[in-house]
């Protein structure tokens, strides 16, 4: 089963819901968090921009290659990236903001792949 993590309740429609990044992002840019919350986001933050490739996103954006309906998705094994977005998870909450992870065995059309992640073209509800 691929993982992703996503903001909204469970009775919302995960179609239409965005990824906790973008969200834990907004509430620290908005003077949000304590400083102790920011201090462990930010060290989240920078586990992944060392350890988990970033999808070129915004290259296969321009080039109309991806939709903006792509989003990634975990692959299952990936456990230390999974147990740092429950890190994240956390923060939300306890501000909160539902958060919840989403599991798919086909997320769709996988037009980027690594070690941990999936992008998927065509959302798993469709």
């Amino acid at each position: 089963m691929f993982v992703r993590f996503i903001v909204g309740a469970d009775d919302e429609n995960a179609a239409w819901l965005t990824g906790i990044i973008a969200e834990a992002r907004l509430l620290r840019d908005a003077g949000e968090l304590y400083d102790f919350e920011e201090e462990r986001l930010e060290a989240i933050y920078d586990w992944f921009n060392e350890h988990l490739p970033c999808p070129p996103f915004r290259g296969k954006l321009r080039s109309g290659e991806w939709t903006r309906d792509a989003v990634a998705w975990f692959k299952p094994d990936a456990g230390e990236p999974i147990r740092r977005m429950w890190d994240i998870v956390a923060i939300l909450r306890e501000h909160g903001v539902a958060a919840r992870m989403i599991t798919a065995e086909k997320p769709g059309k996988i037009v980027y792949e690594d070690t941990y992640q999936v992008v998927a073209e065509t959302p798993y509800w469709a």
